[in-house]
């Protein structure tokens, strides 16, 4: 049943859980192929979206002409999870020829083509053993003024004849920051001058750059997209009226045609035409404050899409459908969003649970004590966190990370399910279907809880000053202070009591709904810790913490040397004295 197998001895039946090592066999890596020119620089890209810190000219060359697009990018043992191949699109930019039949740029786009088609071709076959799983189509906003040649048009006009309709295709405009710029050099001084505040300066040139990048980017990029698959069809139906059938594409003169021998798909699949997303990426750098504090890359572009690299990963997830694994797959490979990371262990969690009845799955012979450490070896694998270190296999983690989180008096409990066998008397088999069960999703949230921190730490990699750094390796330092913020702060109340007063357990029949709770709990607690304050008042020593408990308030942080002000349980704010 799910993850885990069953198998019948002579008397019992008993369910056997999965090796964590047999977790992601089905599907180990993911694989992206990136098209794109060396101008739209992909360095930070891989570096947001997969944790790897890559040489600028490493990434540059695996865009050139002269690539081999058959062997991945080296990344240098950072990521195991993912395999990134790289083609320059089929865009060459050259001064315009005086014949046609010569331009060495549109030839050169049309060889790429089918270099590229001839490699999905290769990796989509169903004796592959490398198989691709999305296509990410890179796009330079920086240069506006960037015409669509006629082999791109070509290839999205022909896509699901070149692209099996299951992989993904994401249209990314890159260097966004970079075009925000350019409008900013163009209008925010003189705005100033004028006397603007920075506030209305920060609406309007929000809504100018919106306007401007449809204008000049987003409008001529719909149109292509509008016409994907257009030249397929037209293929189709000269093929269904006997007209013949072939797709050819011709360069240099009508007397000089190449035909590309691509497979016949369908154009639509249940119904529904091909779709291609739109995605902005890019770095804020020090556009960021121009915007009052917001992301450059975080408004919406028509009303319509969101940019940013956290908006990229769950594109890409929603257009996997080819299969549970491949989601899995892509979720493990990222470092971008944790929130991601803990949807997918959540989901993992929920397997542990009887589908009919809620109930632990003790019941179907497997000990509580063995859920647990199988559960965090494969719940960590989804994080994909950097630990050179190893301090993530410390065999002891598990108890630390259990003890942090729950109060005394069910630390016994949790001692007691670790530690004993279903076999064996014990406190928690005096436990009820349903309390093992909530214990047991609590225990499973808690690790969730744990992880999700945890990245929270590591991947972001974007600091205001410095731009972007390495993506950091995690040492026990910071595994024990993320573990003395769940021991201290208010996350693991709002984890506990949400899973607790949930009746699902007693009432669902859909694994999912365990997994909602799950994550909703983590989510929950996870924003509850966000929004209350929880600060140390330079040389006062004195932390507010949200706590129902909590009867005294120091107020000696009161001064001009304190906070501007602070909110307290009760939800009244104190001033500071001036």
């Amino acid at each position: 049943m799910g993850e885990e197998t069953t198998s019948r001895g002579k008397d019992t039946e008993s369910a056997e859980l999965t090796p964590p090592s047999e977790f992601l066999a089905p599907c180990p890596k993911f694989r992206v192929l990136v098209l794109g020119n060396p101008e739209s620089t992909k360095q930070e890209l891989f570096s947001r979206v997969f944790g790897v810190d890559l040489e600028k000219k490493l990434v540059s060359d695996a865009f050139s002409a002269t690539h081999d697009i058959n062997l991945p990018l080296d990344l240098q043992g950072q990521n195991k999870r993912v395999e990134i191949f790289s083609s320059p699109n089929f865009f060459f930019p050259s001064p315009p020829p005086e014949s046609g039949e010569d331009d060495p740029s549109y030839i050169l786009a049309y060889a790429t083509l089918r270099i590229v088609t001839d490699f999905i071709k290769a990796h989509t076959s169903s004796d592959t053993t490398a198989p691709l799983h999305a296509i990410w189509y890179c796009v330079s906003s920086a240069d506006p003024d960037r015409p669509i040649s006629a082999v791109e048009q070509y290839f999205f006009d022909h896509l699901s004849g070149i692209v099996p309709t299951h992989i993904p295709v994401l249209l990314l405009f890159t260097k966004y920051d970079e075009f925000v710029s350019q409008v900013q050099m163009e209008w925010i001084k003189s705005a100033q001058e004028k006397g603007m505040s920075k506030v209305a300066v920060a609406h309007i040139l929000r809504d100018l750059v919106h306007k401007r990048f449809e204008d000049t980017i987003g409008k001529k990029w719909g149109q292509l997209l509008k016409s994907v698959d257009s030249g397929l069809v037209l293929e189709q139906a000269r093929r269904d009226s006997g007209f013949g059938y072939s797709f050819g594409f011709g360069y240099g003169g009508s007397d000089r045609k190449d035909v590309l021998h691509l497979d016949d798909r369908e154009v639509e699949e249940g119904g529904k035409k091909r779709e291609v997303v739109r995605v902005l990426v890019g770095g804020g750098g020090e556009s960021e404050q121009d915007w009052g504090g917001e992301p450059a890359w975080g408004g919406e572009l028509a009303g319509v899409e969101e940019g940013g690299y956290g908006e990229l990963v769950k594109r890409t997830l929603e257009g996997l459908k080819e299969s549970k694994e491949v989601r899995r797959a892509f979720a493990a490979a990222q470092r971008c969003s944790a929130g991601v990371s803990s949807e997918f262990a959540a989901e993992l969690a929920s397997t542990y649970f009887d589908v009919d009845t809620g109930h632990a799955r003790k019941l179907h012979g497997v000990d509580v004590r063995d859920i647990m450490p199988n559960f965090y070896a494969k719940a960590v694998q989804l994080f994909n966190l950097r630990d050179v270190s190893s301090v993530l296999e410390d065999p002891n983690l598990l108890v630390r990370i259990l003890e942090a989180t729950f109060g005394m008096h069910q630390r016994i409990l949790v001692d007691d399910s670790l530690s004993h066998s279903s076999t064996e008397p014990s406190i928690f088999l005096g436990l009820s279907p349903h309390e093992r069960a909530v214990l047991l999703a609590q225990g499973m949230a808690a690790v969730i809880l744990f992880l999700h921190k945890l990245a929270d730490v590591q991947w972001p990699h974007r600091d205001n000053s410095r731009g972007i750094l390495p993506p950091a390796t995690i040492t026990a330092k910071d595994v024990q202070r993320v573990i003395d913020e769940i021991e201290r702060g208010t996350e693991k109340r709002e984890l506990l009591e949400e899973i607790e007063s949930s009746p699902i357990f007693t009432s669902c029949r859909m694994r999912k709904e365990v997994a909602d709770l799950i994550y909703g709990a983590v989510e929950k607690a996870d924003k509850g810790a966000a929004s209350h304050f929880t600060r140390e008042a330079r040389g006062k020593g004195t932390v507010m913490v949200d706590d129902s408990d909590l009867q005294e308030i120091s107020l000696s942080f009161v001064n001009d040397k304190g906070p501007e002000d602070m909110v307290l349980p009760n939800g009244l704010r104190i001033l500071p004295l001036n």
